[in-house]
């Protein structure tokens, strides 16, 4: 149920925002999100950029689709078969990207606390044909 404010649940999924480009042409772009001040941003922003680029042509009305779905919280990506990206639980994701997995425990304002990495073979196994490099150059 939304906040009567109209602001996003205070959950690990929310706030959320799925931006996709069509692949050639005008290359229109779609923005669905939870945030309902979303289209009132974009045409705040649109505006500042035509503004800070007189000289080039402005950016065509209608090359961003913007959706809000108020109320709602991020669950669950899929994209190809490399990439699947799951709420678990309140607070509990599960993602697989070609193969490693990672496990992420989130507080209520959607940030991490802990994350598990799990590499090929591990949890899930290795995608086939790929290669795998892990580099850790810091840690916590």
């Amino acid at each position: 149920m939304p906040d009567p404010s109209g602001r996003s649940p205070r959950r690990a999924g929310s706030p959320w925002r799925i931006l996709v480009h069509e692949p050639a042409g005008d290359r229109r772009t779609y923005d669905v999100t939870n945030d309902p001040a979303a289209p009132r941003r974009h045409a705040e922003a649109t505006r500042r950029l035509n503004a800070m680029r007189p000289d080039l042509q402005p950016l065509p009305a209608g090359t961003l689709a913007c959706t809000v779905l108020a109320g709602t919280e991020f669950d669950e990506l899929v994209i190809g078969k490399w990439i699947h990206l799951e709420q678990m639980d309140a607070g509990q994701w599960w993602m697989n990207v070609g193969g490693v997995t990672v496990n992420v425990t989130a507080d209520r304002d959607g940030r991490p606390r802990h994350v598990s990495v799990y590499g090929p073979g591990d949890y899930a196994g290795p995608a086939e044909g790929c290669a795998y490099d892990v580099m850790w150059s810091a840690g916590g």
